[in-house]
């Protein structure tokens, strides 16, 4: 009689063991389910609205990683040009190599404007959403980032979202995120 109690005893225990592994299990997979869905705007970061008003095309210098001392920058010629080349692979943090395309900005059919503008968001993915829009009345031309962090990760993501634009005269005011720069 007494090895009958032992007996039940046990094999109540393993069924209880192995109940509690189920629900430990259970508890892990949900609590998965649930951090993953925290970011769920990530859906919403993930469609990059394209580059709106009078964006060319995104310049990007390859994979160098670099640091620069201002946030801002007008390029209207390839001595400004090459001097951001200097800055850029003065300030590289990572011993990459930039590839600096081509920018004919003197073009006499289509002549451009070299526009960046650092912003910086946190998340696991980081976008950044671009638009350049001209106000011919007041001679003025606004760049305007939203930055998007998604996602709970504290990963930094950070660009110069630098863009070629139609020239831009000299006698326009240029606005980043509406602070006049220049």
């Amino acid at each position: 009689m007494d090895f009958q109690l032992y007996s039940n005893v046990s094999s109540t225990f393993q069924l209880d063991f192995v109940h509690m592994k189920n629900v430990v299990l259970f508890l892990a997979i949900l609590t998965a389910i649930i951090s993953c869905s925290k970011g769920s705007d990530k859906v919403e970061c993930d469609n990059k609205v394209p580059d709106k008003g009078i964006i060319i095309s995104s310049v990007d210098f390859g994979p160098c990683v670099y640091k620069l001392n201002h946030n801002t920058f007008v390029i209207q010629d390839s001595i400004e040009y090459a001097e951001l080349q200097k800055e850029i692979t003065e300030s590289m943090i990572v011993d990459d190599t930039c590839n600096f395309p081509k920018i004919r900005f003197n073009d006499s059919i289509k002549p451009v404007t070299l526009l960046g503008q650092y912003a910086e968001a946190t998340g696991c993915t980081v976008t950044f959403n671009r638009n350049v829009e001209v106000d011919s009345t007041n001679k003025k031309v606004n760049y305007i980032i939203d930055a998007k962090g998604c996602g709970e990760c504290d990963m930094l993501g950070y660009s110069y979202n630098f863009v070629l634009v139609q020239k831009i005269d000299s006698t326009y005011t240029i606005l980043f995120n509406g602070n006049t720069i220049k």
